[in-house]
């Protein structure tokens, strides 16, 4: 019966074949350090938040938009949010630095003021606007966000 251990050859690795590996792993220490410094302490938005103030930074992460406002500390987390009569229909690729946002009490949806112009997007509403959905399933699922629920404090 044959052995089916290979015998060590004796060879030695250098720093230099290690290279990519180790500038790999600092980039990836890199790149999580500088996602948690950019996102920052951040504020859910909930049915009572208000606000009516200018974009100052805009972060994204995993379709969430993170907006730094004037006069505001920590960022708001605004959970993936389109509208699909506008291009480009994601919120996050839609807001851009100095643009106004306003969040009126009790209300799900964020005006954009952007050259005279004012645009909406509904929190956490992934199908507004969107075509070849039936105006039920489009209801139900507004009905189902958790600004809607477990973060409504409007009752």
């Amino acid at each position: 019966m044959k052995k089916m251990i290979e015998k060590y050859d004796g060879k030695k690795y250098t720093l230099k074949e290690y290279l990519p590996v180790i500038f790999l792993f600092i980039s990836l220490i890199v790149f999580a350090i500088y996602t948690v410094v950019k996102k920052g302490d951040f504020e859910d938005i909930y049915l009572s938040t208000t606000f009516d103030e200018n974009v100052v930074d805009i972060f994204e992460e995993k379709g969430n938009t993170y907006l730094l406002l004037t006069n505001k500390k920590n960022r708001y987390k605004i959970e993936n949010s389109r509208n699909y009569a506008y291009e480009p229909a994601f919120f996050y690729d839609f807001i851009k630095k100095n643009d106004r946002v306003i969040k009126n009490q009790c209300s799900d949806t964020i005006y954009v003021e952007r050259n005279s112009r004012k645009y909406h997007f509904l929190i956490e509403s992934t199908s507004y606007n969107r075509e070849g959905k039936s105006k039920e399933f489009i209801q139900k699922y507004l009905n189902e966000r958790p600004i809607m629920n477990e973060r409504n404090d409007c009752n």
